[in-house]
């Protein structure tokens, strides 16, 4: 569980890091561009997705990995939005995964320790989401 959380932890550093530089541009001399967080947003949605889709259709619902796939669809779709509502339209997702997840809490046997991880990192990506859109 230790290696699970420092990946998880460490996966958050982009989201803050980029968050970071965008509510203070001063820290650098030029900023980092939007699609930077965008991107990675998208690429995390679908990871987080992506990682339930084998676990999933293992089970006897063979309907449930097409949810699944829905996440990730709708991260790479939120392009075609500006970029504040992007950002809605992610953290949003990010928390019906959650949600979803949750939901399937007895298919998915997570231990409570991983899922209070889950959850932690639910709520900093969905801050730094929130922030972020803030300052645009």
């Amino acid at each position: 569980m230790r290696q699970i959380q420092l990946l998880g932890y460490a996966g958050l550093l982009p989201f803050i890091g980029l968050t970071i530089l965008q509510l203070w541009p001063e820290l650098l001399t030029f900023t980092p561009p939007y699609s930077a967080f965008q991107s990675y947003s998208q690429i995390i949605l679908a990871f987080m997705a992506g990682v339930l889709w084998p676990v999933l259709y293992q089970q006897s619902e063979r309907f449930l990995p097409v949810w699944v796939v829905s996440f990730a669809l709708i991260g790479w779709f939120s392009s075609l939005l500006v970029p504040p509502q992007q950002l809605l339209v992610l953290a949003a997702a990010f928390v019906a995964l959650r949600l979803f997840e949750i939901r399937q809490g007895s298919r998915l046997t997570y231990s409570p320790a991983y899922s209070r991880l889950r959850n932690h990192l639910t709520t900093v990506v969905v801050i730094c989401h929130l922030l972020y859109w803030s300052s645009l």
